[in-house]
């Protein structure tokens, strides 16, 4: 009977009605790994990887949703998996390790449908097997070596039964320390402006001061630990693109001492802060009059959806009712937005669903068309390859095309141009979208050559 391999963080998967794969990462529990001498990357991954727990958060498009002469972009909403190792518990997370074979079930299609290619692990030495090494073959196969003093531990150390609630790991004593207090409200005097990002992000900081806790990276990016402590920042590896820097100026970037290091933000990985920036500064000058009153009045009603949400913990997206359902919205809102700020995969998903709302009650369907292309090509074209920047932009399309069918309905004399005029709208938009995911899937068919590479492992 041959054996099955436990699953962890890396795992290659794929869905079956998908054309790209997706790697497997783990957020449910930071505890227990496997097959990882240092323990700092390979956590076991269970069965409570539910919601979004991809990297690129998309295997392609999606062939249950057909849209035009293509399909809808894949958005994975895992709900269940299948096949799991039930005769072990973790205690960090409750939950079972999943098996190679183990299946997930998606939203979208009701039955397990995304399977794993690889569970993830690569080959590590145990310290039996050096107990069970020929000790005079190996002394004379590496003389250097004094394997009297490998000390390596087993790759299944990780794996531990849950017994009782004594032990509390790491991060939840973390949890216990931290005396960081709620969200509280913005002045209202930098609703609308890009400030209002980096004022979310330092005030996070200064109430987690006391404990190791990272601000969301959609605030003002992701925190750098600066080795040595030097604080020297260079504004080409901050910002990473000529862009930005003309963008940004010469941003000054706050050093934080924190008891496991010193850091400080990497605005270049935010996006609240970055495109703000980047709408008021390079995209507001190109716009059409009615443009820029749209584009001042969405980055406020963006700004305002987030307070809802960060604040009063009873935002509700009117439009991507997806979000609503992942999160069961608006019964279980007061439970979701605890403590949001802790996690950055769902504060994103939320930041995200607060997009199609802001842009379309602004009065994105009444721009001009040349307006409306200025605005999607605006994220930097690895946004892309996310599956919540396809899901905002498809919202958006969807709600513009009812808007032109409307207009159309409601003239009388002028019916018929109108209609001409939004299939032809209709056509530039579609083939905006079209071109860019055709160049994003060309792409990473070429990357799938390269994966899974020895020195990648």
């Amino acid at each position: 009977m041959s054996q099955k391999k436990l699953v962890c963080h890396g795992a290659m998967c794929k869905c079956q009605f998908g054309d790209v794969p997706d790697t497997l990462v783990v957020q449910s529990q930071q505890k227990n790994y496997i097959n990882d001498n240092a323990g700092s990357q390979k956590l076991i991954a269970t069965d409570k990887e539910l919601g979004m727990p991809f990297q690129a958060k998309t295997f392609g498009q999606c062939k249950l949703q057909p849209m035009g002469s293509s399909f809808k972009p894949c958005m994975p909403s895992i709900t269940a998996w299948d096949g799991f190792f039930e005769k072990t518990q973790l205690q960090a997370n409750q939950g079972y390790p999943l098996l190679e074979d183990s299946k997930a079930t998606c939203a979208i299609s009701g039955s397990p449908c995304v399977e794993i290619t690889f569970h993830g692990q690569t080959a590590s030495p145990s310290s039996q097997n050096v107990e069970n090494a020929d000790k005079e073959l190996i002394s004379q196969v590496f003389p250097m070596f004094n394997v009297k003093e490998i000390n390596i531990p087993s790759p299944y150390d990780g794996i531990t039964v849950a017994v009782d609630d004594d032990e509390l790991d790491d991060e939840e004593e973390e949890d216990k320390s931290c005396l960081a207090g709620e969200p509280p409200v913005a002045p209202s005097a930098i609703i609308g402006t890009c400030y209002y990002y980096k004022w979310r992000f330092e005030n996070f900081m200064g109430r987690h001061n006391n404990c190791r806790h990272d601000p969301p990276d959609y605030y003002y990016g992701t925190m750098r630990k600066i080795e040595g402590g030097y604080g020297i920042v260079d504004a080409i590896n901050e910002w990473w693109t000529s862009s930005l820097e003309k963008e940004m100026g010469n941003e000054k970037l706050i050093k934080y001492e924190r008891e496991h290091g010193t850091f400080s933000a990497m605005p270049s990985k935010s996006y609240g802060y970055k495109y703000c920036v980047r709408f008021t500064n390079v995209l507001m000058p190109t716009l059409s009059p009615e443009g820029k009153r749209w584009l001042k009045k969405a980055k406020k009603l963006l700004q305002e959806y987030m307070e809802i949400g960060v604040v009063n913990k009873r935002f509700e997206a009117f439009h991507n009712t997806d979000f609503n359902g992942r999160y069961n919205l608006p019964d279980d809102a007061a439970v979701f937005y605890t403590n949001l700020e802790l996690r950055n995969d769902e504060f994103r998903d939320f930041a995200f669903a607060t997009h199609p709302d802001a842009y379309l009650d602004a009065g994105m369907t009444s721009i001009p068309i040349s307006d409306k292309i200025k605005v999607s090509m605006t994220p930097d074209f690895r946004e892309w390859g996310s599956g919540a920047t396809w899901e905002q932009a498809m919202i958006v399309f969807e709600e513009q095309i009812r808007d032109w069918y409307t207009q159309a309905k409601e003239g009388v004399e002028e019916a018929q141009r109108v209609i001409e005029e939004a299939v032809a709208e209709a056509e530039k938009y579609l083939e905006l979208y079209r071109d860019t995911i055709d160049i994003w899937n060309r792409v990473n068919r070429e990357l799938d050559k390269y994966r899974h590479m020895p020195w990648l492992e």
